[in-house]
């Protein structure tokens, strides 16, 4: 298990990578050896062939990325498994197809293409079989014991249901109530009281201890988990287990001190320094890319309905800090007709077509990029939400105003692991997910949500 930014990534998915762009390198290769093997004549030489082998390799696994099979976390059945192995390889088709008209010449005889397509679904297909099936039923697990709370308990049950293939295996709980176990409605059982947790270590072969014990004051198995700490068994606060585990910090049953004493939300000026002035650099980089693409979009929006092409909007920013965000209008002008703020649904009646279109490309948050020059966001953050809102979510929903520590963003943590926060209940989830990223803000997480991001935009998904 490796990290990124304290967050658990899988080596299990950096294997698979290494080893299928293995398979699809082997499968140009072995193609290029059959012809020659058969006196077709190849136009090209063995070292033609590996240098197609990596590009041909590079675009295949580039599209099995977009189309998650990299993320152990996306289950696929067997027929989706295989159509998206077979759409990868045609992409490489296409791929070549484009690269040979615009470099002609550099073609090749299809039966070297039609093998190679051949053996690479053949391959791939056997190998992510037998990959997923060890990673399922056969490969190792780590064994889990959790100690305290049933809710928590829960919580992170349904963190590792939803990751079997990360190699979790949660065994049961410890809890120290008279009651223990009389009624619990987890998968998980009940495996005894605090005297219970060194028998229980060592019957079931535990190799890590999960800590969840939010009232101490009953009394605190101190001893027992000394013992197993010196004897190997690690042991771990279940707040750090469950945010490197999903990515969010679970602000339910957590107390200030951890805020208060974690070295993690306090900044040093010179990453806020440098993480400004590469937003701004790239913030005036896509504003001339994009240039030719905004003119369209004001087109199109003043051709399919009438009003301003341009919407404006409060929001808050760094320090509670209220400021006028610009975007391209994709709702009707009576969006809010009543004057009272609504939130943002999918599949909204208020956006108009062209605005649908917007939305879907996420083209209508262009004009952002100068909001980004002015200052008032970066390109990566947690996003800025209406005042209106903000006064309600900082009654309602604990820590919500640590999120205006920092600056917001065009793009952020929450936007690419959740979806379209749309309800107080959703707002609390998705300040979760931006509490981590604060917590953890760094160039190569930013570099990380920004590749992700990119990704989103390109299959029409995600909350952006």
């Amino acid at each position: 298990m490796i990290t990124l930014e304290n967050r658990f990534l899988p080596l299990r998915s950096v294997v698979c990578f290494l080893v299928e762009g293995g398979i699809i390198f082997f499968s140009v290769i072995l193609s290029y050896l059959i012809l020659k093997e058969v006196g077709r004549d190849v136009p090209i030489g063995f070292r033609d062939a590996i240098l197609r082998g990596i590009a041909i390799a590079v675009i295949c696994q580039g599209s099995m990325y977009l189309l998650d099979l990299y993320d152990l976390e996306v289950h696929l059945t067997t027929g989706q498994l295989a159509f998206s192995i077979i759409y990868s390889a045609g992409f490489v088709c296409v791929g070549i197809g484009i690269f040979s008209y615009l470099f002609p010449g550099t073609g090749l005889p299809g039966n070297f293409y039609f093998f190679t397509i051949f053996f690479t679904i053949i391959f791939l297909f056997l190998w992510r079989y037998i990959f997923d099936l060890y990673l399922t039923r056969f490969g190792r697990k780590e064994n889990l014991l959790i100690i305290g709370s049933e809710n928590i308990t829960g919580e992170i049950e349904k963190e590792i249901l939803l990751r079997e293939k990360l190699g979790f295996r949660l065994l049961g709980y410890i809890d120290s109530g008279p009651e223990a176990g009389a009624t619990n409605p987890l998968k998980a059982p009940c495996l005894g009281k605090y005297d219970d947790i060194v028998r229980v270590v060592r019957d079931r072969n535990v190799g890590k201890i999960i800590v969840a014990i939010t009232e101490r004051r009953g009394g605190y198995p101190v001893e027992s988990l000394l013992s197993l700490r010196t004897s190997g068994v690690r042991i771990l606060e279940w707040p750090g287990f469950l945010e490197s585990l999903s990515g969010r910090i679970p602000i339910d049953n957590l107390s200030p001190s951890y805020f208060i004493y974690n070295d993690g939300f306090r900044k040093s000026r010179s990453i806020l320094f440098i993480r400004r002035c590469l937003s701004a650099l790239l913030a005036a980089v896509l504003l001339v890319l994009f240039l030719p693409v905004m003119i369209l979009v004001a087109l199109a929006i003043r051709i399919d309905t009438s009003g301003p092409i341009f919407y404006s909007q409060y929001r808050v920013g760094q320090g509670e800090r209220r400021f006028k965000i610009l975007k391209f209008r994709s709702m009707r002008v009576d969006a809010e007709k009543e004057g009272q703020p609504q939130w943002a649904v999918k599949d909204d009646p208020r956006v108009t077509r062209v605005g649908r279109f917007l939305r879907a490309a996420r083209l209508d948050e262009l004009p952002q990029l100068l909001n980004v020059l002015r200052g008032d966001l970066n390109i990566v953050g947690p996003r800025p939400e209406r005042p209106e809102f903000v006064e309600e979510l900082n009654r309602r929903v604990p820590y919500y105003t640590l999120r205006h520590t920092v600056k917001p963003g065009l793009t952020g943590w929450a936007q690419i692991m959740f979806h379209y926060s749309g309800t107080i209940e959703e707002s609390k989830k998705k300040l979760q997910y931006d509490l981590f990223y604060i917590k953890n803000m760094s160039v190569k997480l930013d570099l990380y949500i920004l590749f992700r991001t990119v990704k989103i935009v390109l299959l029409g998904r995600g909350a952006l």
